[in-house]
């Protein structure tokens, strides 16, 4: 369990070294751990939007994630990513022998993990890292209008990401982030560079406090 945490440490905090390594803040970063994940999670749902940057120009990535919310502490779950402006070029279609106007796609899944390290009743500040696994292509409309792909790759991601949230209202909080996306394997096909800082503008939804509110029923959710 200890080696777990260890190297679950490192991931979440890539920039401390071994040789930076305190080991009574690991003691008590063990503690919470041990104590969040004994305990009854609640529904985490949350919409993000990511901003990076694609051959110089600036992309919009919509998420959606939903998971378990451990005591504040931890939060575990799977998201799904969509790029949503596409990135138009121009690629060879080797088997017509022609160039075609094409849009560049690209789509993911990601299981994420987030530490919360300090919060408060308004505010949260947490430590995130995701792992993107999907892919991109490029494609074209034939004749009829509809949709072709033309070259696709798979497109494997990390991403740690510090982030700050804060509870506007008891239904409704908003929270902003900075982050990299680090591509470290992407089959031949697509030859877009996607390795790009982001910076991140989500908002949440308490759907608890809104059912409360509402019913005066508790739910198991955030």
């Amino acid at each position: 369990m200890r080696l777990l945490l260890i190297v679950l440490g490192l991931f979440l905090f890539p920039t401390i070294s071994l040789a930076q390594y305190d080991d009574e803040r690991f003691v008590v970063f063990e503690d919470e751990f041990k104590k969040s994940f004994k305990s009854k999670p609640k529904l985490d749902v949350k919409f993000d939007n990511r901003f990076s940057f694609i051959r110089d120009t600036d992309v919009k990535t919509i998420g959606i994630k939903v998971g378990l919310n451990y005591r504040r502490k931890f939060k575990v779950g799977l998201g799904f990513n969509q790029m949503l402006f596409n990135v138009e070029k121009v690629a060879f279609d080797e088997d017509a022998g022609i160039n075609r106007a094409v849009e560049l796609e690209y789509s993911y899944f990601s299981p994420y993990i987030e530490y919360v390290y300090y919060n408060t009743r308004k505010w949260e500040f947490s430590l995130s890292l995701q792992h993107g696994i999907g892919g991109a292509s490029y494609q074209y409309r034939d004749a009829n209008g509809k949709k072709k792909k033309l070259i696709n790759s798979v497109v494997l991601s990390y991403e740690p990401a510090m982030l700050i949230d804060y509870k506007i209202i008891r239904w409704i909080g908003i929270g902003t982030g900075i982050g990299y996306r680090m591509v470290y394997r992407k089959t031949p096909g697509i030859k877009e560079k996607f390795s790009s800082p982001e910076y991140v503008i989500k908002l949440k939804v308490y759907l608890g406090e809104i059912v409360r509110t509402m019913t005066g029923k508790e739910l198991k959710i955030d």
